[in-house]
């Protein structure tokens, strides 16, 4: 061989070494450290949702490199969420979200809002029961309303400016009644509000009435979804009784704005694994959560919604201007 085609052939294996096919195979996503994020402090519900995911990443091996959690609790959400925001473009920061992702930014200045995020996916969806005295005369919804239009009625939740406030407010006003709002400290204060007659109704997360309706005291008379929970599957949702509204709090996951349309799909199809096993069905059903699922950019329109509702209440109410 002579030495200008010895030359051309060690050019060409050179060549072949630093190849940009080659090395995009060498660094295929992902590849780094994943950076978890969870805006709350240890034990409550956003930690034990993000706990669940990051573990059946792990057991599934749906994530093939390690995975970093840390609770980064403070303002109601606002440090956590903001931590993960100033990653922008970083495709390895994830975060759980909840009813704060869209409240505190309404009602604070926290610096960035839910389109500061990159939407994967709506993983639960935390809606609400309206529910009465099993021993009240009101069956359906429609008992209720027409109640309602004649007589004042009384409304319980927890929290004066909350999401019970919401799905009752969205309630009179899709049905067209008055009400007076009850406000208790805490689940269990609502729940004997209801039980000493003190209100007509309560507006309540299932997880905090299911004992009292397995028990046969309460009553649900609706459901606040769109679509009727996968775990109380016989509870009408209001939509379908005729009442145009639907609310619920949003516990999927965001990644910082500005990441790569590709790494979003790669999660949105990862996500869609996850909650395809046991451990995630039995998350569900132990916390009352129902499984319908909302992907990448409907999960954006999910959130604008909701977003809207919430502030258009929280303003009626005077709880914002």
């Amino acid at each position: 061989m002579s030495l200008l085609k010895k030359f051309v052939a060690l050019l060409t294996c050179a060549t072949l070494v630093v190849s940009p096919t080659i090395l995009a195979d060498e660094t295929d996503y992902p590849s780094e450290r994943l950076n978890y994020t969870i805006a709350f402090g240890p034990g409550g519900g956003n930690d034990l949702m993000s706990r669940t995911v990051v573990e059946i990443l792990k057991k599934y091996k749906f994530y093939d490199q390690t995975i970093r959690v840390d609770n980064l609790a403070g303002g109601s959400g606002a440090v956590g969420f903001n931590y993960v925001a100033q990653q922008s473009g970083n495709p390895y920061y994830l975060t759980s979200t909840s009813g704060n992702f869209l409240g505190t930014p309404l009602v604070s200045n926290t610096g960035w809002t839910y389109e500061d995020f990159t939407p994967i996916g709506l993983l639960a969806q935390d809606a609400m029961f309206i529910v009465v005295r099993a021993d009240s005369p009101f069956k359906t919804a429609k008992d209720f309303v027409d109640y309602a239009k004649e007589n004042r009625v009384t409304i319980g939740g927890t929290g004066a400016a909350g999401p019970e406030r919401v799905v009752a407010s969205l309630f009179a006003e899709s049905a067209g009644f008055d009400y007076d709002y009850v406000p208790s400290q805490d689940g269990g204060g609502m729940v004997t509000s209801l039980t000493s007659q003190s209100v007509d109704a309560i507006v309540a997360n299932p997880s905090e009435v299911s004992g009292q309706i397995k028990a046969g005291n309460f009553r649900p008379l609706a459901y606040s979804e769109a679509q009727r929970s996968t775990v109380y599957k016989d509870v009408p949702t209001f939509k379908e009784q005729g009442y145009d509204f639907a609310f619920s709090l949003p516990r999927g996951v965001v990644m910082p704005k500005g990441v790569d349309k590709d790494i979003q799909q790669w999660w949105v199809q990862t996500l869609q694994k996850v909650v395809e096993t046991p451990e995630w069905r039995d998350y569900l059903t132990t916390n009352s959560l129902s499984g319908n699922t909302v992907w990448g950019d409907d999960f954006a329109t999910n959130l604008s919604s909701t977003n809207a509702d919430f502030k258009r209440v929280l303003t009626q109410i005077g709880a914002i201007k």
